[in-house]
């Protein structure tokens, strides 16, 4: 904003800590997305009465961990200048890399691991008998487990290297932390106020260490995950076509590529128009050396030439929105009646135009009165010399 050149550093390092921020929400959103449906498909499947593993009412609070509270917490880490210590990302680069497909596989896979566990075999691991208390405690039981996982994962999730600090510049990041705590408060009062609106009953200290344990083992599979090989698993999803073989050269150049993504839809004709002259715009006022005061007046000149004013393009966009939903792909740029297509001059009210549709034959006004077209054509020259 006041052209220093050490806010190019600032920049890099803010878009470095945004892409950073959507690959952990996605990291974590993922992993969760897997564990829950696998939860809740096998357990539907395997039980009597059609029942799955979490109600309706439990998944949508796990929906809202998933989305908003995770959202705001792993989207408020600040900038950070080791995040300028690695290589630049390559335009090609998948969102989703190898490193963050372990961590999303294998935190789902002990998720469900453990869940089904204490689902089927919970009674007999924790020596109770079968009775409908018992299975009441022990389904709040699988659900705390479920959702402490997410929250201890959350925190593993901070990191999409290889390191292991995942605290690293946590206890600076408050809005984390509350969200954290927040999560933490909002669990407890559902499993001890809750009731019969969320399926849940009270639980009590064997139970609660149960989960908070089960939870806190999602930091030991993060190192574990962070210590396995990644090569194997990438050529892997290179021979499976879901990455690009990197050694293989590009047949096309990134430009040509770009064309073809635009080529490869077809906008309705406002949009076109109103594309083409922003295109035009920008390639008129151009950047720091054009938009210079040295060729201010050659600059507006050829805007006015091209009949585009930035005004007209801002009151445009109204129009082009509103038009766009209320007509969608059939929006048309100009209706013509039947006369109109019948007389292609009538756009141009020349009287030279209408004679020529009218099918009378024009001479140029020098033209000799001794030539005979005059005569073949029934023109009479005097008439022509008076403008008639």
């Amino acid at each position: 904003m006041d052209d220093a050149f050490s806010n190019i550093v600032v920049a890099i390092k803010t878009g470095r800590c945004v892409n950073d921020s959507v690959r952990k929400f996605v990291q974590f959103q993922l992993s969760v997305n897997v564990a829950a449906i696998i939860l809740t498909f096998v357990s539907a499947i395997a039980s009597s009465s059609d029942g799955a593993i979490l109600s309706a009412v439990q998944l949508l609070w796990v929906n809202l961990i998933m989305d908003t509270f995770a959202a705001l917490a792993l989207a408020t880490d600040p900038p950070t200048d080791s995040s300028l210590d690695r290589k630049p990302s390559r335009k090609s680069e998948p969102l989703i890399n190898v490193d963050m497909c372990k961590m999303i596989l294998i935190q789902a896979i002990y998720q469900c691991i453990i869940c089904f566990v204490l689902h089927f075999a919970g009674l007999q691991i924790l020596g109770q008998e079968n009775t409908a208390g018992n299975e009441a405690e022990l389904r709040t039981l699988v659900f705390n487990v479920f959702v402490f996982c997410q929250i201890f994962n959350q925190i593993n999730c901070r990191r999409l290297d290889r390191k292991f600090n995942v605290f690293e510049g946590f206890f600076k990041n408050y809005w984390f932390m509350g969200i954290f705590l927040i999560m933490c408060g909002g669990q407890v009062l559902i499993v001890e106020v809750g009731g019969a609106a969320f399926q849940v009953t009270r639980i009590y200290g064997r139970d609660w260490a149960i989960s908070i344990i089960a939870g806190l083992l999602s930091f030991p599979i993060g190192v574990l995950v962070r210590l396995l090989p990644t090569e194997p698993l990438y050529r892997f999803l290179i021979k499976m076509k879901i990455y690009q073989d990197p050694s293989k050269l590009p047949t096309i150049t990134q430009e040509e590529e770009d064309v073809e993504g635009l080529n490869r839809f077809e906008y309705n004709p406002a949009l076109e128009t109103v594309r083409d002259n922003l295109k035009t715009y920008d390639t008129i006022r151009g950047g720091r050396v054009r938009g210079s005061s040295i060729v201010l007046k050659s600059r507006s000149k050829r805007l006015r030439e091209a009949d585009i004013q930035l005004p007209t393009l801002l009151t445009m966009v109204p129009t082009v929105i509103a038009g766009t939903v209320g007509a969608g792909a059939t929006w048309l740029t100009q209706s013509m009646n039947t006369s109109e297509m019948a007389n292609p001059a009538s756009q141009d009210p020349s009287r030279s135009t209408a004679e020529l549709f009218a099918g009378k034959v024009q001479m140029h006004p020098d033209t000799d009165p001794s030539d005979p077209l005059f005569a073949k054509f029934g023109i009479d020259p005097r008439k022509m010399e008076k403008g008639q």
